[in-house]
């Protein structure tokens, strides 16, 4: 089998960055298709979308210096930058043509950040998601420069019109939200929506309810009439009308996106969720031990037969590997 240079890859990645700024709706499946093709495609698009964003500063500079020229009756030197006129005594700058190789205010790049192929980018309408299997996480780049880490299992749903909105339909994702007071970032999951206020925050929805945590900066939790500031080290815990505020060390907050899992009374049935989500490893546990509180730092790294042992010796009950998973029993 032949396999393209890096040069050919690097041509396709710059391609689809301009076919997709013209907005052209048919060419998602086909994009989806092209970074499924081959693991190198997306790392050369994320490239190509990094490089275009670092050309903004300059591109910034060189119109402020069209301007200035313009001003001193320079109009040819400033009509290379987009044209001068002249009106009322007064030059009016017309703006360039729009850049054709920027993203067009939608996610820039869905960077595959676990070995696994890419499965599911749907709904290539307005909207569309990106569904994470048990034990697989992904990395997503939004044109804002905001960060979004998917854990297992996890459901998250993006505009291509608005990359300041998503919601969380299932699952944990960690955001790192480039802020912008204009226009905040809002994540909306049920009925509820955390709002940021420049920060990175972890949020988890699943069947013990919604869970909100500040690593960095803050978010304001929004439900109904209910409004929330919640700073860096401030967790929230909300299940039907219940809310329950605690405290965490930063440092701990989304450390599942760093290879562990650290806890501090947590029941069990918190921690198995936890493992199953990041491990895709199916987990039986007990009636008996489902509120049995567990503090500590599980370790995710080395096999499963590794780190079933290390559970057992963590949690103090018997981690018993079946046909399809694990069982804990007292």
């Amino acid at each position: 089998m032949t396999y393209p240079d890096k040069e050919d890859i690097q041509a396709q990645a710059i391609a689809w960055h301009l076919r997709l700024d013209d907005e052209d709706e048919a060419a998602w499946d086909e994009f989806a298709l092209w970074l499924a093709a081959d693991p190198r495609h997306n790392a050369a698009y994320e490239a190509v979308h990094d490089a275009d964003l670092a050309l903004n500063p300059a591109i910034a500079v060189a119109r402020q210096d069209s301007l200035a020229r313009a001003l001193l009756g320079d109009a040819s030197a400033a009509g290379q930058g987009g044209g001068a006129e002249r009106r009322s005594g007064t030059y009016v700058i017309e703006p360039p043509a729009r850049r054709r190789w920027m993203w067009p205010a939608m996610a820039a790049s869905l960077a595959l950040a676990a070995v696994g192929t890419w499965v599911v980018v749907a709904g290539m309408g307005q909207q569309y998601s990106i569904v994470t299997a048990p034990g697989e996480t992904r990395s997503v780049a939004l044109a804002d420069g905001s960060r979004i880490m998917l854990n297992g299992g996890t459901e998250l749903v993006l505009r291509k019109s608005d990359p300041r909105v998503a919601e969380l339909r299932s699952g944990e994702a960690q955001f790192s939200v480039h802020h912008d007071a204009g226009r905040p970032f809002t994540l909306t999951v049920g009925n509820q929506r955390v709002v940021d206020v420049g920060t990175v925050f972890n949020v988890r929805s699943g069947a013990l309810g919604l869970q909100v945590e500040v690593a960095e900066g803050a978010v304001r939790y929004e439900d109904g009439a209910i409004r929330l500031r919640l700073n860096a080290g401030d967790t929230l815990r909300a299940s039907g009308d219940r809310l329950v505020e605690d405290r965490r060390s930063p440092a701990d907050i989304g450390a599942w996106t760093r290879g562990k899992l650290v806890y501090r009374d947590a029941p069990l049935v918190e921690v198995v969720g936890d493992i199953t989500r990041a491990r895709g490893i199916a987990i039986e546990l007990g009636s008996d031990l489902s509120q049995t509180k567990f503090t500590g730092v599980i370790q995710l790294d080395g096999d499963n037969a590794a780190l079933r042992k290390r559970v057992e010796a963590l949690i103090g009950a018997k981690v018993t590997e079946t046909g399809d998973g694990w069982s804990i029993t007292p």
